[in-house]
């Protein structure tokens, strides 16, 4: 039996770990703003991550699962992405030193938090946890340090959060070898081989990858639902790339605003998290998203009335209870609507359109959008855009997808 100290070490892990992210992520393209880059430039390089991560998170994942080294590229990744970022400081009024900067902190950081979320999974399941309790640590954590972070650049600028981060992912760096090592090695199957049986190649299981797409392709139920998915993941991707810098125009101390707003934002998620699956229960998925997606053209709404910062707090309560309950919805919902061999290919698919490639477009149009109508038109769409993923769903449910009297939440 594991001792308490081993079985608890993922909840401290992620607990440190979203404190890294809180040091740096709220507040990246407010110091992109402050550098002078046109929203436009912003959103072709927050575009940059979703597109690269897009291409080789596969590639890490193959790596990982083909020689068992989940530990040596979680530390390579925390080792050289803060120190790539830091080269930021260095690009100057070089907007294409910029984009290179963004393309290979990609690489790098496109394997940290997959390889985190699947140590963890592993982790939860060898010492009989729940994921999702180990994973409301890490919005616990998030949400108390993001507003320190804030009220310390500031205090001493914003230019500090590049030392925050080096000095966060070096502890993160330390507490990953502490870890149990990640992913089984060529060959091995948690037994003996047969004598005669050969060894699966790389390319033997980059087929077998294909093969098992293949029929979760031909899943219209599946395929229909991620349609209304991808419109509704705009919003919040706009929001990611740009809510930094919508919270800078309105003056005053923007880091301890962005700081403050994200953590009413991350408490918020705590509960959903937990009671995500009752909820989902009650209501049904197609019935749980539609709802969420109409919650979330309301939270769209407000933004695009530019409204005080006390309505703007109000806002962060909606964003985060959409946020955690759109996640946990869907990626159920995936899971429940794919054929019993393609389950994590369709989780994995629900987190491509929802992040990556709902993330490329927002990213890249909403910078342009606002250099057209401001913040009014970029959330007034982003408002139109839920409404309208909100009908595709209610669709999807007189349709008859949603089947979760079958699932096991």
């Amino acid at each position: 039996m594991p001792s308490p100290m081993r079985k608890y070490s993922m909840h401290v892990y992620n607990y440190f770990f979203y404190i890294a992210y809180a040091s740096y992520l709220p507040f990246l393209s407010y110091w992109f703003a402050q550098e002078g880059l046109s929203t436009q430039q912003i959103g072709l390089i927050f575009s940059i991550g979703p597109l690269v991560g897009f291409l080789m998170q596969p590639v890490w994942g193959m790596l990982i699962d083909y020689y068992g080294i989940a530990k040596p590229v979680l530390v390579c990744s925390m080792g050289v992405t803060p120190w790539v970022m830091f080269l930021y400081r260095y690009a100057g009024h070089s907007f294409a030193l910029y984009v290179f900067i963004s393309i290979v902190l990609a690489v790098f950081a496109s394997a940290t938090l997959p390889v985190v979320d699947a140590v963890t999974v592993r982790h939860a399941k060898r010492n009989a946890l729940s994921y999702g309790a180990i994973r409301v640590v890490g919005s616990v954590s998030f949400g108390l340090s993001v507003t320190l972070f804030g009220m310390l650049y500031d205090r001493y600028g914003l230019s500090q959060l590049f030392i925050a981060y080096i000095v966060a992912m070096l502890v993160m760096c330390l507490l990953s070898f502490t870890l149990d090592s990640g992913g089984r090695k060529r060959g091995e199957d948690g037994g003996e081989k047969k004598h005669g049986e050969a060894k699966e190649s790389a390319p033997a299981r980059r087929r077998g990858m294909i093969a098992e797409m293949l029929p979760l392709l031909k899943e219209r139920k599946l395929l229909f639902f991620l349609i209304p998915v991808f419109i509704s993941a705009i919003g919040p991707q706009l929001n990611n790339a740009f809510y930094s810098v919508y919270i800078s125009s309105f003056g005053g101390e923007a880091s301890s605003k962005i700081g403050l707003l994200y953590t009413v934002s991350s408490i918020a998620e705590i509960p959903v998290f937990l009671f995500s699956g009752y909820i989902i229960h009650r209501l049904g998925y197609v019935r749980t998203l539609t709802l969420v997606s109409l919650a979330g053209a309301l939270r769209w709404f407000v933004l695009s009335l530019e409204p005080p910062f006390e309505i703007l707090m109000l806002n962060q309560i909606l964003s985060g209870v959409t946020y955690a309950l759109f996640l946990a919805t869907g990626i159920n919902y995936a899971y429940d609507n794919s054929p019993p061999n393609t389950k994590t290919t369709a989780h994995s698919l629900f987190i491509v359109v929802y992040t990556n490639i709902a993330g490329i477009v927002a990213s890249n149009i909403g910078g342009w959008v606002i250099a057209a109508g401001g913040y009014p038109l970029l959330f007034g769409g982003a408002a139109a855009l839920s409404v309208i993923g909100a009908a595709g769903f209610a669709l999807l449910g007189r349709a008859g997808g949603d089947r979760l009297r079958n699932s096991t939440v």
